[in-house]
This record gives C-alpha cells, sequence and structure tokens, in this order.
C-alpha cells in the first residue's frame, strides 16, 4: 500500500510538473503553422511538411539525470534539462530548414544553436537543433520552459529513423565498425540525392517566378 501510494504521488508530481512543457509545445506549434501559412501566401511553397512533438516520460527523464550524474529529481530536470519538450519539423529542401531557423529566431528567444547539417554527427546524422525559451503566461505570472527544435529534411529524417531503429541491434554487435561506416556513405549519398532535387526545385522555382 505504501509503495503504491508513493506512486501515485510521484505520478501526480510529474503529471503538474510536466504540463507547462505541453503548453510550451503548444505555442511553438502554432508559431510554426501561422510561418508554413504565411511562407505559402508569400512564396506559394509550403516548407513544412510534418510537425510532431513530444515530452519525455517520467522515465525517461530519471535515466537522462542519471546519467548526467545528478540527483533524480523533478527539481533538476527543470533546472539541468533543456530537452524535456521537444518539436520536430520536417521540411522538403535543406533551404526551407536555414529558412525557419531564420524566421524562428525572430519569432523566439533563442539560446543555443547546433548545426548537424554543415557539420554532421560521425554517424551521419544530419539535423539543425535549437533551443528556445518559451514564456507560459499563467494567472500566478510568467514562466519560461526551453523547447527542444529539430529541423531536418524529409531524407534526412528518413535515414534517422532507419538508423535509430537498426542502432541497437545492429550497430553495438557491429565491433569492426563496417555497418557504422556503411551507413555513414548512405547518409552522404541520401544527402546528395537530396540536393540533386532540390536543385531540380530551385529551377523551376526560377522559372516560375
Amino acid at each position: 500500500m505504501e509503495n503504491t501510494n508513493k506512486m501515485i504521488t510521484t505520478l501526480t508530481a510529474y503529471n503538474e510538473f510536466i504540463r507547462p512543457y505541453h503548453d510550451a509545445i503548444h505555442l511553438v506549434q502554432i508559431r510554426l503553422e501561422a510561418l508554413d501559412t504565411d511562407y505559402g501566401y508569400q512564396y506559394r511553397h509550403n516548407p513544412i511538411h510534418q510537425i510532431t512533438q513530444r515530452v519525455k516520460s517520467l522515465e525517461s527523464i530519471f535515466n537522462k539525470l542519471s546519467r548526467k550524474h545528478y540527483e533524480v529529481t523533478l527539481e533538476n530536470a527543470r533546472e539541468y534539462l533543456t530537452d524535456i519538450a521537444g518539436v520536430r519539423v520536417i521540411t522538403y529542401y535543406q533551404q526551407d530548414v536555414y529558412e525557419l531557423v531564420r524566421a524562428l529566431r525572430k519569432c523566439f528567444d533563442v539560446v543555443e544553436e547546433r548545426d548537424y547539417i554543415k557539420k554532421p554527427k560521425p554517424s551521419g546524422y544530419r539535423s539543425y537543433h535549437m533551443i528556445a525559451i518559451i514564456p507560459i503566461h499563467y494567472l500566478q505570472g510568467v514562466e519560461y520552459y526551453p523547447v527542444e527544435i529539430q529541423i531536418r529534411t524529409l531524407t534526412m529524417d528518413c535515414w534517422a529513423n532507419i538508423e535509430h531503429q537498426l542502432h541497437y541491434k545492429t550497430f553495438q554487435k557491429d565491433c569492426s565498425g563496417n555497418i557504422s561506416q556503411q551507413f555513414r556513405q548512405y547518409a552522404e549519398e541520401l544527402n546528395e540525392l537530396s540536393l540533386k532535387m532540390e536543385a531540380i526545385y530551385s529551377i523551376q522555382n526560377q522559372n516560375t517566378a
């Protein structure tokens, strides 16, 4: 009975803790949808293919705190973790990624940026990561919460999802690194293909301008 009550207390605390992160994600998504609509009106091109969102589970939060050698508490999660709330934006072309990056800098207080497109991770992973601080207005006043925004193209997302799905089954057994090397090569080939398709789009866009 004691364990059950402790679990209920923990889950109640988590639900209260995570609520503003849901609100922050909602605000980011509204702004992204408005930007996509505006691009459609201005340039007859909607850069966003898809927007997905997530908040970390209680287990995921505690596991990350443990890996970072922090005491496992919700207070430390609020203090030290910047990716509890996440929004992933899938675009059609690489130029769309950077258009959205420039627009989001004007919309939000962006405190961190990592360009894994120009400088991919050793695995071949490509994406643009931003940490934006979102003001949440409540009756008691304004509080600020970080949201991690990942922006990547369809081909980058395709590669990342397949790599993630195979990682634990395949990569950890790949002592020689042969499979990892192949995936880096495939990431390069996909990127080259994506840029070729983007070049066709750019030419067509110039012809119809």
